[in-house]
């Protein structure tokens, strides 16, 4: 646990990153309900679910791979802790800022739909549009934590993970010929997990579920793996 307060506390530190993910959440959403907030809560919760990409990217990245940019890691593995938990403890501290900043926007986005006139908001759509976004951002956040403990750098992370999962994806999840190995793409498992329609009817929730978790750890295990083999 101190350790994942120590990685949570060195994100806070750099408030520069924090106050603009988190304006970027807040103002993407406000300015969606301000212009009409058509579709309601359930297209406030497809745009949060992008958004939760951008978040889980810069926090995950971050986390995974400052200490290495900076040399601390070095000094780190030098007191002799467990190189395992040095990687880990970074995991939680992106999902703390990323989740914690969906779930004010996703609240936020509750009481605005509920505001507006229109058909009432129900748990069930409440809680399936909340579970899409906050599962878009801990994926994103994880794998990138992986990925940038993988490189040993935050830059290029961020702008090949943003660039798949905010261009590439869309379009991939488009092309026929790719047939059923489009579930296999993030965001379409992810889509699914929020219940969406079209493409995804038919791939299975748990199967769904299981993708992305094998993303996840897919990115966790590069990760783990060359943080316990690098030289220091």
């Amino acid at each position: 646990m101190r350790l994942i307060s120590a990685d949570i506390l060195k994100l806070k530190r750099r408030r520069g990153m924090v106050a603009l993910v988190a304006a970027l959440t807040f103002a993407s959403v406000a300015l969606y309900f301000i212009v009409g907030g058509a579709g309601g809560f359930d297209s406030a919760m497809g745009i949060l679910a992008l958004l939760a990409s951008l978040g889980g990217a810069i926090f995950g990245a971050t986390a995974g791979g400052a200490d290495i940019e900076s040399g601390v890691f070095r000094d780190l593995a030098a007191t002799g802790r467990s190189r395992s938990a040095l990687f880990f403890s970074r995991v939680p501290a992106a999902w703390a800022l990323t989740l914690g900043i969906l779930a004010v926007a996703i609240i936020g986005s509750a009481v605005a739909a509920a505001a507006l006139p229109g058909d009432p908001l129900n748990a069930g759509d409440m809680t399936v549009g909340a579970v899409q976004v906050l599962a878009s951002g801990a994926l994103t956040a994880a794998v990138c934590v992986g990925l940038a403990a993988l490189t040993g750098s935050r830059g290029p992370v961020m702008g090949v993970v943003l660039a798949f999962q905010l261009g590439a994806a869309p379009l991939l999840a488009q092309l026929d010929i790719l047939g059923d190995a489009r579930w296999g793409i993030p965001a379409v498992a992810i889509t699914r997990i929020g219940g969406a329609d079209g493409l995804v009817d038919a791939l299975a929730l748990p199967a769904a579920i299981a993708i992305v978790l094998a993303w996840a750890a897919a990115g966790l295990g590069a990760g783990l793996w060359r943080t316990r083999t690098q030289e220091i």
